[in-house]
């Protein structure tokens, strides 16, 4: 039987189509409580029905290689599926927000025991590599940003390559990042270049892409190969209508704000800036993912959305302690994600692509060394600083 639920914004209500009630939060009028959610994980899974594989997705479309993401891969029942969190963040990486980033993961474990992890779109201006290299130790992703982080619409094939593939090598020769770690790119402003970027991705052999939003919530998207189009609406043209066979895209579901607004990363989105308002606003929206087809839940962020008003990040610290007390929530990074989607297994298997990743490289700690160039500078643990500035 399918799995209705109203959500009321002050109680927390939830009736399944066969009148099993879950009863809202005797602590709090506002937010569920841990025992609500754990109820909720029980509850849901037995009433959920699958659907079955839709018509749309081709037939010769099969994993590991091709996947619509239309629905759980491997066919795989919610009760069978981890429920996959993606913390992302954009842009530099430095002193400003370092803080935030130690405080974010300090303590916080999967159900196996392994830390929680994020993965970081890296771009060249103000990044201090030490920093980068210090998370990337710790088991983070770490993707490419692009060099500039301009705006991108007039980029050419030769200069897409310059900007992603130049910040993949700076990521490597400044960063201490394993070539072979290195699979993803998010386009700056989500403003990808349709399919001169994606051929440039497809041709240095990179494993996806994250910068498509899809308006697609119910249910929303799993990640998709790009062997054919999108399965949402292009909301910042030009998308891909080319065939880039193998080539994942993890799409940017929109998050809904609760007053009639949609945004794929929560800076964009109004919401009442207290803790509570914004609290309840992330537990919507990760249970509308929760008590349906379990397609990973986006957390998609700027840093400097914590660093402006400190209750925003009490709120998000409260939120992500909430979920975590559910079993079968895990915070992976995009490749992570992807290496379990391509080769799926039920919670009560051996998960392999969910063990804590090992990282080679020590942290650059207090070992870096700063480049100056004149008014332009960064850190690094690397074993020299290059001649010149790395710019286009």
């Amino acid at each position: 039987m399918e799995l209705l639920f109203f959500l009321s914004i002050q109680f927390l209500h939830f009736t399944t189509s066969d009148g099993l009630e879950i009863p809202k939060s005797h602590s709090s009028p506002e937010l569920p409580s841990d025992q609500v959610l754990a109820n909720l994980a029980n509850a849901t899974h037995l009433v959920y029905r699958r659907s079955s594989q839709p018509s749309s997705c081709p037939s010769s479309c099969q994993l590991p290689s091709c996947f619509c993401g239309l629905s759980i891969p491997g066919g795989l029942l919610p009760a069978q599926t981890p429920q996959f969190v993606l913390i992302t963040f954009d842009d530099a990486v430095n002193v400003v927000n370092t803080d935030f980033y130690q405080r974010l993961f300090a303590g916080r474990t999967n159900p196996n025991g392994c830390g929680i992890a994020a993965t970081f779109y890296i771009s060249h201006e103000w990044t201090d590599y030490g920093h980068v290299q210090d998370l990337y130790s710790r088991g983070h992703e770490i993707a490419s940003h692009t060099i500039t982080h301009s705006h991108p619409t007039a980029f050419d094939q030769d200069r897409w390559a310059k900007e992603v593939v130049g910040q993949a090598e700076l990521l490597v020769q400044l960063g201490n990042v394993e070539p072979e770690d290195i699979g993803g790119m998010r386009a700056p402003f989500l403003q990808t270049g349709g399919d001169t970027m994606f051929s440039v991705l497809s041709q240095f052999g990179f494993l996806y892409d994250s910068s498509l939003t899809s308006s697609k919530t119910t249910p929303a998207l799993w990640p998709y190969t790009l062997d054919h189009s999108p399965p949402h609406s292009c909301s910042i043209p030009p998308c891909p209508t080319g065939s880039h066979p193998g080539l994942w895209e993890i799409p940017m579901t929109f998050m809904d704000d609760g007053k009639g607004g949609h945004c794929p990363m929560l800076d964009g989105c109004q919401y009442d800036e207290d803790v509570e308002s914004i609290q309840r606003m992330l537990t919507s929206n990760f249970l509308r993912h929760y008590t349906s087809n379990k397609a990973p839940f986006p957390m998609f962020y700027h840093a400097a959305w914590f660093k402006l008003r400190p209750h925003r990040e009490e709120a998000l610290f409260k939120f992500l302690d909430s979920i975590l007390e559910l079993p079968d929530v895990y915070f992976v990074t995009s490749q992570q994600l992807l290496q379990w989607v391509r080769s799926p297994s039920p919670l009560s298997s051996p998960q392999p692509a969910l063990a804590c990743p090992a990282r080679n490289i020590q942290p650059c700690g207090d070992k870096k060394r700063k480049c100056d160039y004149g008014g332009r500078t960064f850190y690094t643990c690397a074993e020299a600083c290059p001649v010149e500035y790395p710019w286009l």
